[in-house]
């Protein structure tokens, strides 16, 4: 490691800098130190200028959207279906016919439909008003009550034993 100290001091002592060198280095720095300041102003000024190209071009485009808006605008027959399409209007003489719950229904349908009609055995008033006491009065979770219902039917849960029981019927 001495040796190779020696060594790198032998070849730096052997470098011999003229005056002409040392001068030529320092205007190259102060040229540098000059310089930069303004490269870096030259670099900014280029992005902000890609960035108000930028600006420029999307408001192009947003200008050329409005003219073709305003071109179809000035269109009678344009505005003839935009009047009829969004305020109903029509023509005076004829009838304007409105879909009322357009739904597809498909073509292809398994289900057999019934000609005899069914009833319904519960009554949707005495289901309403058990639920709603049984929500007034209950100590139990929202999560029981949830199991619960899926686990009866409605009719034959305590309440419709309770009051089995109330009419006078024994189970």
């Amino acid at each position: 490691m001495a040796q190779r100290r020696r060594e790198v001091g032998d070849w730096f002592s052997s470098l011999r800098f003229s005056g002409f060198t040392v001068l030529i280095v320092v205007l190259v720095v102060i040229g540098g130190v000059i310089v930069s300041p303004t490269l870096s102003t030259y670099v900014q000024q280029q992005r902000e200028l890609a960035e108000l190209r930028e600006s420029v071009r999307l408001q192009s485009e947003n200008v050329a959207k409005a003219d073709e808006a305003r071109a179809k605008w000035l269109d009678p027959a344009y505005v003839r279906s935009q009047a009829r399409g969004r305020l109903f209007y029509v023509m005076p003489g004829e009838t304007q016919l409105s879909v009322i719950e357009d739904v597809v229904i498909p073509e292809d349908t398994v289900e057999q439909t019934s000609e005899q009609l069914t009833a319904v055995e519960s009554s949707w008033a005495r289901t309403l008003a058990l639920s709603t006491l049984q929500a007034g009065t209950t100590n139990a979770t929202p999560e029981e009550l949830s199991g619960e219902a899926a686990a009866t039917d409605p009719g034959t849960g305590p309440e419709a034993a309770s009051e089995a029981t109330a009419d006078g019927e024994s189970e």
